[in-house]
């Protein structure tokens, strides 16, 4: 028996079709919720966190040198491995009118607890909602790794 489409399954559809569309051939490996691209220099990360209540997203991004990272308390994450929310800062959420700092939410429909939380907006809706991320990940995203890589080196 197939489950029935929700808003959070519906937006996760999406935001999968624009990684595999436009993320993949960047370089860009893992699946949803966490995604890293490795190269020589740099890991850059990305990771989607959906609200407990569903409705909304936050899309964080982060990066750590090309071996990995090392956690306070001594555990190594080898790069493969890495997620953004490994990282304890900078860790900043993409949106932000503020960016680096300040915080953002996607909203892709009502609470879990609000009328007609289970009622499906246009499938565009969605895809446009994507669209919104993968324009942050190159006008906010990028030049934040491309600092955080300048700072560290």
């Amino acid at each position: 028996m197939e489950t029935a489409m929700t808003p959070r399954t519906a937006m996760e559809s999406a935001l999968k079709d624009a990684i595999t569309q436009h993320l993949r051939p960047k370089g860009f490996t893992g699946s949803l919720p966490h995604l890293r691209r490795r190269s020589d220099a740099q890991v850059c990360l990305i990771s989607f966190q959906f609200f407990s209540a569903g409705g909304s997203f936050a899309v964080e991004v982060a990066e750590c040198g090309p071996n990995g990272f090392n956690t306070s308390w001594g555990k190594h994450i080898p790069p493969q491995k890495m997620t953004a929310q490994d990282v304890p800062a900078p860790r900043p959420r993409l949106g932000s009118g503020d960016f680096p700092n300040g915080d953002h939410w996607f909203a892709f429909g009502p609470r879990n607890y609000e009328p007609d939380a289970e009622k499906l907006r246009a499938h565009q809706d969605y895809e446009a909602l994507a669209d919104d991320v993968l324009r942050l990940i190159e006008s906010q995203a990028e030049p934040f790794w491309e600092q955080q890589l300048l700072a560290r080196t």
